[in-house]
């Protein structure tokens, strides 16, 4: 079954490029068919399980026994190539580099009496576990502004798989088979150009390949007085600041946690410039004339 859905995913993925335009590399496809298999297993799993290293087999094999309750399905996991995680769905790393996402989409609600958040990769989205009283992630943020959803406030986000189907409420929209690089394809499924007043990835982002198309996508997306937060591999950290520079996103914060999270970076957008009207400019009126 896992084999008859990755297939599926990678047809319907690729399609997804096609329809911008776009060809990834070859090893931009290597690393979207083991993204499907991480997407795949995930699903499997209850949000936020803690999965040891394949590196330590035996605690391995036992916490995939009890989550899968399939002995064969553990071991087969064990020599996959696509590294098993649960995603519970976190706005950790915008914690880590000092925004609260909260406070965030308020301002921009009350700003603009509207509000867009993207997130890419979010897996359950928080949809699966309990719901905190400061929002934590997508399910949080659903919860806040439940009244509005679907009116003033609209919350998407992209899987490399279907991981919601047709439960979701009016106004959280999951965009399927759309990977980080394919971002561009947002634009024909109702996500418009500087329209996001929040993009957001904890995972996704550091596993593109294509990641130049990442950025011009997400800086395409973003609209005035938009945040964007992801993390990336930090060796691109240069290469990274150029390009969004370039379209005119400034960098606001970067930290470097290490690891599999790489480094922490958060871009904004300058709000839009207010335009002058015509009495601006008209000279004050004079008492003293006669």
């Amino acid at each position: 079954m896992l084999f008859i859905e990755a297939a599926r995913a990678r047809a319907a993925i690729a399609q997804t490029y096609n329809s911008i335009e776009l060809a990834p590399t070859a090893e931009a496809w290597r690393s979207i068919k083991m993204g499907i298999k991480r997407d795949l297993q995930a699903r499997r799993l209850r949000p936020n399980v803690p999965v040891p290293s394949r590196r330590r087999p035996l605690e391995f094999l036992r916490v995939m026994h009890r989550e899968t309750g399939s002995l064969p399905q553990a071991v087969m996991s064990l020599f996959h190539d696509g590294s098993w995680t649960s995603s519970g769905g976190s706005f950790r790393l915008a914690e880590e580099v000092g925004v609260d996402i909260t406070e965030l989409c308020d301002r921009a609600l009350e700003r603009k009496g509207s509000l867009r958040v993207l997130e890419i990769g979010a897996g359950w989205a928080g949809l699966r576990s309990p719901t905190e009283g400061q929002p934590r992630n997508i399910a949080g943020l659903a919860k806040r502004y439940e009244r509005e959803l679907g009116r003033s406030v609209h919350i998407h986000m992209t899987n490399l798989t279907p991981w919601h189907g047709s439960t979701l409420p009016d106004g959280l929209v999951e965009h399927p088979y759309v990977t980080a690089g394919a971002l561009a394809a947002l634009e024909s499924q109702g996500l418009h150009g500087k329209s996001c007043d929040l993009i957001y990835s904890q995972a996704a982002a550091y596993f593109e390949v294509d990641y130049t198309a990442f950025l011009a996508a997400a800086a395409h997306l973003l609209g005035p007085g938009g945040v964007l937060i992801f993390n990336h591999r930090t060796e691109l950290a240069g290469e990274i600041d150029v390009v969004m520079k370039r379209v005119g996103l400034k960098r606001q914060t970067r930290i470097h946690l290490g690891g599999m999270n790489g480094s922490v970076v958060h871009f904004e957008r300058p709000p839009a410039s207010r335009k002058k009207t015509l009495a601006a400019f008209e000279p004050p009126a004079r008492s003293d004339v006669k």
